[in-house]
């Protein structure tokens, strides 16, 4: 497992030997490491039931499932410690202050476990949710997190006020304001290292800067564990050095290393779209994608979702920005740019089937677990779709009818739900083809279960045939590039056998 994924798995080893509860959620990213399970504004609802029973909890998910749960997180009452730790790639941290969140930053191993000491015992002291802020720039190699609170669940419903978890507070309208105690533990978490001016280091730039402290020789060195709110006594911040302009503006000073703090950050964030956006060899996604730009009818003008869970990093190669009014096919250079929707495949679906599209297909693609997780649709789309105009693809990878959330076929017994399955075999690919003809002209719901099993043969391009048509570069495999003709590098390949299946012309073929 890459290293960032091993970090964010290193997180939840540390949150779960220090709250009675976790609940892991999100979207974009935490999806590419966990099952999908619950919602994020579903979780932040269970977290809140958790801490109504006194219990301490911890929710990790991602900024686009922070920005989704922020509703929920507005109206939540807190009685055990609720603190929400958001893995972070654009800036939170705005929302922390509009919606009156302290928000703490941590900058190592040692400062996270003071902000998980910190959020689990004053989100319960000022009965507020923490957020806490994390980052592919955190370090925490060696973190262990602090030993558990034991106590038994109670539960009084008129905690502090009456009907405390009813539906006051649902209807009766948000406003939160920070207590001025707050700004005692802001000013108390406050680091200094050195004198002169003093320069405010953000805990998100804390991993670029250690290393390059000479370059701000003469200045003190100002580190935060709070940003919401920020203390109000810093000790003489002439300038700060952060991701933006977050900072600068709340203090009205200058930023230093703007140039250099940039290109560190926009190279750390290259490297989360590597790990996290970038397909590899053998997805199963590949084959999918391939058939549907293969085999559109002509003239059509199809809709195709895509699962976030799924979405990767889609090159723009050829294409451009157009206000064509009437319903446009853009020819793909690459076979993912046949993807137009990343969004919930089952509400798109809905919703699509509502508006009365009919120039084409509608084509959702999803994961077992988002099915799972969205199953209160199934009913609403049984009774909609249209079964000539819409296909449902769950994409099952190695575990049949049984995905990591359980057997998703045991819904479509539940609604009546009538669905086909195929197999595909990386052993023979060939095998599968009339198979995933028939899906392609297939409507209603599609169940393709993919193995991954290990195969004893590599594949390789026979220059004599390959006539350079590209089909076998437009999948987007990266064991695959371009040399005077395409070249399958063998320390890549794993030997799903999909470039064999979309090469029309015979030129690749088994080792």
């Amino acid at each position: 497992m890459p290293g960032l994924r091993n970090s964010i798995v290193h997180i939840i080893s540390i949150l779960r030997s220090s709250f009675s509860e976790v609940v892991v959620t999100g979207s974009i990213i935490m999806n590419k490491v966990f099952s999908v399970r619950v919602r994020p504004d579903d979780a932040i609802r269970e977290a809140e039931v958790f801490s109504s029973t006194f219990r301490d909890t911890a929710v990790l998910m991602d900024d686009v499932g922070f920005l989704n749960s922020l509703g929920a997180l507005g109206m939540v009452r807190v009685r055990g410690s609720l603190v929400v730790f958001v893995y972070d790639i654009h800036d939170v941290r705005p929302f922390c202050e509009i919606m009156g969140l302290p928000c703490l930053e941590p900058w190592d191993g040692e400062s996270l476990i003071q902000s998980i000491r910190e959020g689990r015992d004053y989100s319960e002291v000022f009965e507020l949710p923490y957020v806490v802020r994390l980052g592919p720039w955190l370090s925490i190699d060696g973190a262990k997190g602090l030993e558990v609170v034991r106590r038994s669940p109670t539960f009084n419903k008129n905690w502090g006020e009456v009907m405390r978890w009813g539906l006051n507070r649902l209807i009766g309208g948000f406003s939160r304001e920070l207590p001025n105690e707050l700004l005692i533990r802001a000013q108390d978490s406050i680091n200094v290292a050195g004198g002169g001016d003093g320069v405010l280091i953000s805990g998100s730039t804390w991993s670029f800067i250690k290393d390059k402290v000479d370059k701000l020789a003469g200045y003190a060195l100002v580190k935060s564990l709070y940003v919401n709110p920020l203390p109000k006594n810093l000790p003489n911040v002439k300038y700060v050095v952060d991701i933006d302009d977050f900072l600068s503006k709340k203090l009205g000073v200058g930023r230093l290393m703007m140039d250099d703090v940039a290109k560190w950050y926009n190279d750390l964030m290259s490297e989360v779209m590597r790990e996290f956006f970038f397909r590899g060899a053998g997805d199963p996604l590949m084959l999918i994608e391939w058939f549907i730009a293969r085999h559109r009818r002509v003239g059509e003008v199809p809709i195709v979702i895509l699962d976030p869970a799924y979405a990767y990093d889609i090159s723009s190669e050829g294409l451009s920005p157009s206000y064509d009014m009437l319903p446009t096919y853009f020819e793909p250079a690459r076979f993912g740019q046949v993807i137009d929707i990343v969004t919930s495949p089952l509400a798109a679906l809905i919703a699509l089937s509502r508006s009365g599209y009919e120039y084409g297909r509608i084509i959702a693609i999803t994961s077992p677990c988002t099915l799972i997780a969205n199953q209160d649709l199934l009913s609403e789309m049984q009774d909609i779709i249209k079964p000539n105009n819409s296909l449902l693809i769950i994409m099952s990878v190695d575990n049949g009818h049984e995905s990591e959330c359980g057997d998703f076929t045991e819904l479509f017994t539940k609604y009546g739900i009538k669905y086909s399955a195929i197999n595909y075999d990386p052993t023979n690919p060939t095998s599968a083809l009339m198979d995933l003809i028939r899906v392609n002209e297939s409507r209603g719901v599609v169940v393709i279960n993919f193995s991954k099993k290990a195969v004893k043969h590599m594949y390789i391009v026979n220059d004599e045939y390959c006539d350079n048509c590209g089909d076998c570069l437009r999948i987007g495999c990266t064991a695959i590039r371009l040399a005077k003709k395409p070249v399958i590098e063998q320390d890549k390949c794993i030997g799903c056998g999909i470039c064999e299946l979309v090469c029309t012309r015979g030129a690749i073929g088994k080792m």
